[in-house]
């Protein structure tokens, strides 16, 4: 080792079909371990890669956020290159920043959003298929926006946790829930101050069953204040679901030049450099 420690900060894009989530853990590949292990690839230095969430086995990311303590020299702004080199296809890093050493992916994080991709059709969408949940047929958008609208607030969203589950508190603000109408399907978006484990995708299949006329919108009014589980949709499947980007009170990622910056969904300067998937677009006002 050499030279004072230095805090980097990453945004991180990757397909989780093949990943048991973005922690590492035993029994499968795991995001961190891979950035972990480029890294090493790159400097021959062990270190570890802190992200803003664990995301679930095969959660997909647009906008993960991670971070490490390296005791290398700087490398002038090639930390996402030299990662990218030895990366699977299937993970990139998309920016790279010198933070403080007071900024931890985690801990700093002041919000999420989340995108889920639904696929509508009677015909199964093969090319999108691996970043979309597939739905034989129509939903009633109205419904689905209705029963959104009552989720939406500070709330015990202990009927929305994962079953199985002990939730010591379960109260969180969601901030925004809204569904979009896209090409070949819907895009429902979900931001808020933090989620409990399996969150979203419980949310979704919530939204699912009243899409689908099983469930009148009141239907979640009320199990949103039963706070059981077992009274709430299935659980959608995690192909859909992006975690879209990680909001912090401070950009991390402020200080890299105007066509890097922009490539970080959480920037405030004008619209992304890297082109975002046309049918995930953020919803407007």
């Amino acid at each position: 080792m050499s030279g004072a420690p230095r805090r980097i900060a990453l945004l991180v894009a990757y397909r989780g079909g093949r990943f048991q989530g973005f922690q590492r853990q035993a029994g499968g590949p795991t995001v961190q371990q891979a950035l972990e292990e480029a890294w090493a690839g790159v400097t021959g230095e062990t270190t570890v890669m802190h992200g803003s969430g664990r995301t679930d086995s095969g959660v997909h990311a647009w906008g993960q956020v991670a971070h490490f303590t390296t005791f290398r020299p700087p490398v002038s702004g090639q930390v996402r290159e030299a990662l990218n080199a030895y990366l699977p296809e299937d993970v990139v890093v998309r920016a790279a920043a010198e933070v403080g050493p007071e900024f931890h992916a985690r801990m700093s994080a002041t919000g999420k959003h989340y995108l889920y991709r639904i696929e509508l059709g009677e015909v199964r969408p093969v090319l999108n298929a691996a970043c979309a949940h597939w739905h034989r047929g129509a939903l009633d958008l109205a419904a689905m926006r209705a029963a959104a609208r009552l989720l939406v607030g500070r709330h015990d969203f202990s009927a929305f946790a994962a079953a199985g589950r002990p939730v010591r508190d379960g109260v969180r603000t969601l901030s925004d829930l809204r569904i979009r109408p896209v090409r070949g399907g819907l895009a429902i978006h979900a931001a808020g101050n933090g989620f409990l484990y399996k969150m979203v995708r419980n949310l979704v299949g919530t939204l699912l069953e009243i899409g689908r006329g099983r469930r009148a919108p009141e239907w979640a009014a009320a199990v949103l204040a039963g706070r059981d589980r077992s009274r709430a949709g299935a659980t959608a499947p995690p192909q859909g679901l992006i975690l879209w980007r990680v909001r912090y009170a401070d950009d991390p990622f402020a200080a890299l030049p105007r066509s890097a910056a922009r490539a970080y969904p959480g920037s405030q300067r004008p619209a992304a450099a890297v082109p975002r998937p046309a049918a995930a677009a953020e919803p407007r006002g």
